[in-house]
């Protein structure tokens, strides 16, 4: 004999909606099933045995490659599995069919079914440690009103061991242990990520763009941002054949393609135009030659491979929606993720701007980690400046406004300007830049160093950007040591040179 509680027929209840309207979703479009893990749901999830049933089916389906849930095909299925008792118990593809036609048009609701699926489960857990008193009302407590988080934090010093069994995760070790076998495996799998497109000073400041690591590019609104992540982190990845997921929302992918083409005429076949003529049109067959080449060029570089680059446009950036897309790439191998540009999410009036900027990346960290339930993955955010820092020569944390926590998720922080004109050659205050070149190229008699200082000013002719570096935790940063890199910048052609290195002193003007 099975003993019931009386709270299991109140969850049951309070719970069979959003059960049933979650798995229909999921039977309607069986593509949710790659952005819902079992980690995250499975059929233990569910209070009520009948969608438990259909929603383990349906991945069961899914995991054959299945992708259309129909009546006859889900029964050929069930027969194979020879299931068709139970199957015909919980009243067979009628059950399920009847509820699919009422959401066909209600995905964009499938995260809050979850968040209450998820929350009765746990509220399962809770009544069976506690008992019924978890589902009584006070003046200060009501499930009902409470998010799965609400309740964890609510519960917390008694239910440790059940909130470490939902979406929080920990992984244990022994610091002391295995150290030698740590230097053997350091030795052969260097941390090294992926170079910089044509930047070797910008990779060796962070040893590339590593999987694990969040990376944040900030810049004044309009100042180059996308430009410069477009020659240093799209072009890498096309040369070197990475998957790169690019999530935007302010330029489409027809400016992705011109800005594309205007970078591989400018660092590749080096035959460029005017960059205005990709809009204006009515091009000359000389033009309609050198763009075609740089076509080609870019298809050489990434062997054919035409999918390597996913672009997709958000018209809402919400960072419910944004972790959703990752997951769903990182099943398809699309391991780096470009955001241009990140903000706070849309809607959640509840929080000030930056408090929801802040929670936003404190979620992207989440994705990006190796470890405690992240997908170890590579993530760069481009991120728009306070416009109170543009009076600001050096750039740091501040620079992000209120939002300046965000600087606490990233591994690698970089922060771009344009070189003022008094930091020109001549000006009040020239910029005294640097590179180190072999002796013997200066012939210096008098220097017994195999490299020595060449120094030079920056010449109003040309156009110059400063990279600071605020944070880095795989390297110095501008704090430790390091010194700004200087990048001569050609907007025409999109390409970012370095130069060398100059000194920037913290004017401490924010």
């Amino acid at each position: 004999m099975i003993f019931i509680n009386n709270y299991d027929h109140t969850l049951q209840d309070k719970s069979e909606m959003s059960e049933a309207y979650f798995t229909a979703l999921f039977w309607n479009n069986p593509e949710l099933y790659n952005m819902y893990p079992k980690s995250s749901v499975d059929v233990k999830t569910f209070q009520n045995k009948v969608y438990g049933f259909f929603f383990g089916l349906g991945r069961h389906m899914h995991e054959k490659e299945l992708t259309s849930f129909d009546d006859i095909s889900s029964a050929k299925f069930v027969k194979q599995l020879n299931i068709e008792n139970k199957y015909s118990e919980y009243g067979g593809y009628e059950t399920i069919g009847d509820i699919i036609s009422e959401v066909y048009d209600k995905e964009e609701n499938v995260q809050s079914y979850y968040n209450d699926v998820k929350k009765y489960s746990l509220l399962k857990k809770l009544c069976d440690l506690f008992g019924e008193k978890v589902l009584r009302r006070t003046d200060k407590y009501n499930y009902e009103k409470m998010s799965n988080e609400q309740l964890q934090v609510y519960w917390e010093d008694k239910v440790n061991q059940i909130s470490l069994g939902e979406d929080s995760h920990f992984d244990e070790y022994n610091l002391l242990e295995g150290l030698k076998d740590g230097i053997q495996d350091w030795n052969e799998n260097p941390a090294t990520g992926l170079p910089f497109y044509q930047s070797k000073h910008m990779t060796n400041i962070c040893t590339g763009w590593d999987y694990g690591n969040l990376y944040i590019l900030g810049g004044f609104g309009g100042s180059g941002k996308t430009s410069m992540s477009f020659n240093k982190v799209v072009m890498s990845c096309i040369e070197k054949q990475e998957k790169l997921l690019i999530i935007a929302n302010e330029q489409s992918i027809t400016e992705f393609k011109k800005m594309l083409i205007v970078t591989a005429m400018g660092t590749g076949t080096e035959k460029s135009i005017k960059r205005q003529k990709l809009n204006e049109g009515n091009f000359s067959k000389e033009e309609f030659e050198k763009m075609s080449n740089a076509v080609d060029w870019v298809h050489k570089l990434c062997e054919g491979e035409l999918d390597l680059i996913k672009f997709v446009f958000m018209e809402n950036y919400v960072m419910d929606d944004v972790k959703r897309i990752v997951r769903h790439y990182n099943t398809r191998g699309y391991r780096r993720i470009l955001i241009d540009t990140g903000k706070p999410s849309e809607g959640g009036v509840s929080q000030q701007r930056w408090e929801r900027f802040t929670d936003d990346f404190k979620e992207l960290y989440k994705l990006a980690r190796p470890d405690g339930g992240g997908l170890n993955v590579s993530i760069w955010v481009n991120v728009q400046l306070s416009d109170a820092a543009l009076k600001s020569r050096f750039l740091n944390e501040h620079a992000f406004g209120e939002s300046k926590k965000i600087k606490n998720e990233a591994s690698v922080v970089f922060m771009i300007r344009a070189v003022w004109a008094d930091e020109y050659e001549g000006g009040d205050r020239e910029l005294k830049c640097y590179n180190y070149v072999k002796n013997d190229e200066k012939n210096n008699p008098f220097e017994n160093s195999k490299y020595i200082k060449d120094t030079f000013t920056l010449s109003k002719e040309d156009i110059y950007y400063l990279d600071f570096t605020p944070k880095n935790r795989r390297g110095q940063d501008n704090k430790t040591g390091l010194d700004v890199l200087v990048m001569k910048v050609n907007f025409n052609n999109n390409t970012w040179d370095e130069v060398g290195w100059t000194t920037v002193r913290d004017d401490k003007n924010y």
